[in-house]
């Protein structure tokens, strides 16, 4: 499920990494569900699509606007990227912090300053060496460019010690920056070639030829709009220890890994049961039902993210006021709209505050919770009223690409209208539908929107600024200055209930819920599952 944010340019038209001297997905939380469904009986080979030919056919409804490790927020792009681009340090299968490009890391006694001695040998996929300056290169310009990092790690520099060791020196401690720097959902801190980094500079990687990594897969071929085309690298230099969440050993055995981009649900299902696909991150929602028997396909269920309602705040909007925001908040009944949007009450939780439900031992609090989904149309009538809405016509945003989305967006409307709202649907595939959220606020009112899960509240709407929803001002700034300082998981939650607190009052968007995806993959492929993403570099063929 794609994640709003950064502005990135349109995809390149066709390339090949053969014609250039180089080339080139929440943060979901894995969730519950085990819920072990085959698909439908269908007659679909299950052959294993491009099994002797050692490559897997992934299918997903769009591509990524871009393919920058570090500025795209797509979360197609972090499926995709992640066994391109390594990172210094990143989990294991425990969610802890353990060295990749790194091989060993220290902090002082009160971490602000991180020290990284870099592992020997490791070489690009251009077959240059990685060493400090590269690293050192990369991870400033991450700072600059990633909207993650921009505030987590205001003030801090990267600097290097000599060849092999790097410093991070922050501003002051907070718990974020070993979290941030492990990270490879979307916007995450890739170590990049240090001649990428001096062509490119701040601006978004424009040509497929700067694609270039560590990892296991190198970037072979992006048919715009059709498919991207990743391929084994057979000079990656893996860590010699035990494979355990995206640490350790990393042994590619696919020879390519093809992601397919249909946009129709329809195509998308047929595909899957004829065996022309061999898996998906989501399947159709509103196909489910055809792959409940299915024997050649493995199913099962992950919490994505959330769906939220979030409100324009250009002046021109009637949610430019605050009044008006709380009243659709307080008439909004989410069940009817999470059932139109995934279809059964076991693919969806409601949760009133900003993270999710999977988060909650350490991101959790009471605040909101009483008047969350009051679904109370009269008194949302009467706000509007006190509000100031005058039956002006209402623009819901909407995309087609996401069938959850969609749907929830028609009930929304339908809802509105109940409300006294004059609301109509504005809907468009991705690429138009991001650019129009994001660059012009003044030609809707409100968007149903896919949100994949944070790593922290500041990822969300209402604390990221250039998003709708950013009432930017001395007490927001006191507010995330705090948490951002807090030198501990523990103290950050601690604030929690002041992030929620300050969503109460300044409504930048309504919670809709937090919609489960269902994955697939065929039943011959040995295809390991990681916090939301497939691990491509351990999969193979049975």
């Amino acid at each position: 499920m794609p994640t709003p944010h950064a502005s990135t340019p349109g995809a390149p038209a066709r390339h090949s990494r053969r014609t250039g001297r180089r080339v080139a997905s929440a943060t979901a939380l894995l969730a519950a569900g085990a819920l072990l469904l085959a698909g439908c009986a269908s007659g679909g080979d299950s052959g294993g699509g491009d099994a002797s030919k050692n490559i897997v056919n992934l299918v997903t409804p769009a591509q990524p606007e871009s393919m920058d490790p570090q500025i795209s927020t797509d979360s197609i792009m972090g499926e995709i990227a992640s066994p391109i681009f390594e990172t210094l340090v990143t989990t294991d299968e425990n969610l802890q912090v353990t060295p990749m490009l790194a091989e060993s890391f220290e902090a002082n006694a009160d971490n602000t300053e991180y020290t990284f001695v870099l592992r020997e040998g490791v070489t690009f996929q251009d077959g240059s060496e990685m060493d400090a300056d590269d690293v050192v290169a990369s991870m400033n310009r991450w700072l600059r460019v990633s909207v993650a990092a921009v505030d987590a790690f205001a003030g801090a520099e990267w600097t290097k010690v000599d060849d092999r060791t790097v410093k991070l020196t922050t501003a002051s401690p907070s718990f974020l920056h070993l979290l941030y720097l492990a990270q490879v959902g979307t916007a995450f801190p890739a170590v990049l070639p240090l001649e990428v980094v001096e062509k490119v500079g701040d601006a978004p990687i424009q040509d497929v030829e700067d694609i270039i990594g560590t990892g296991p897969y190198t970037f072979a071929e992006w048919e715009a709009d059709q498919k991207i085309v990743i391929e084994k690298w057979d000079d990656y230099q893996s860590v010699d220890a035990p494979s355990s969440g995206r640490s350790g050993a990393k042994d590619a055995q696919l020879d390519q890994v093809v992601f397919n981009f249909v946009a129709d649900a329809s195509t998308r299902t047929l595909g899957l049961q004829s065996g022309q696909y061999d898996a998906t991150t989501e399947l159709p929602f509103d196909s489910l039902d055809q792959f409940q028997d299915d024997p050649n396909l493995v199913l099962d269920t992950y919490m994505v993210g959330p769906i939220n309602l979030v409100y324009s705040d250009d002046p021109s909007s009637p949610f430019s006021n605050v009044i008006n925001r709380q009243a659709i908040n307080t008439g909004i009944d989410r069940d009817p709209i999470m059932l139109a949007a995934v279809g059964s009450e076991d693919l969806y939780d409601l949760v009133h505050h900003n993270m999710t439900l999977g988060q909650k031992a350490i991101w959790d609090t009471e605040v909101g919770k009483a008047d969350f989904n009051q679904a109370d149309v009269d008194a949302a009538k009467e706000m509007l009223a006190e509000g100031g809405y005058d039956g002006s016509p209402v623009v819901v945003l909407a995309n087609k690409d996401y069938s959850e989305a969609y749907n929830a967006a028609v009930v929304v409307v339908e809802q509105l209208k109940a409300m006294g709202v004059e609301a109509t649907l504005d809907a468009y595939e991705w690429g138009a539908f991001s650019e129009k959220y994001r660059e012009n606020r003044d030609e809707w009112d409100l968007v149903v929107f896919p949100f994949g899960t944070e790593l922290d509240p500041t990822q969300t709407i209402g604390f990221l600024p250039t998003r709708a929803g950013y009432f930017d001002g001395p007490e927001l700034q006191a507010l995330l200055a705090k948490f951002r300082s807090a030198p501990t998981q523990a103290d950050a939650s601690a604030i929690y209930d002041e992030m929620q607190e300050w969503i109460e009052e300044t409504r930048p968007m309504t919670r809709i819920g937090d919609a489960h995806n269902v994955y697939a993959a065929n039943k011959d492929l040995e295809l390991p599952w990681f916090e939301g993403r497939f691990v491509w570099w351990n999969a193979h063929w049975k």
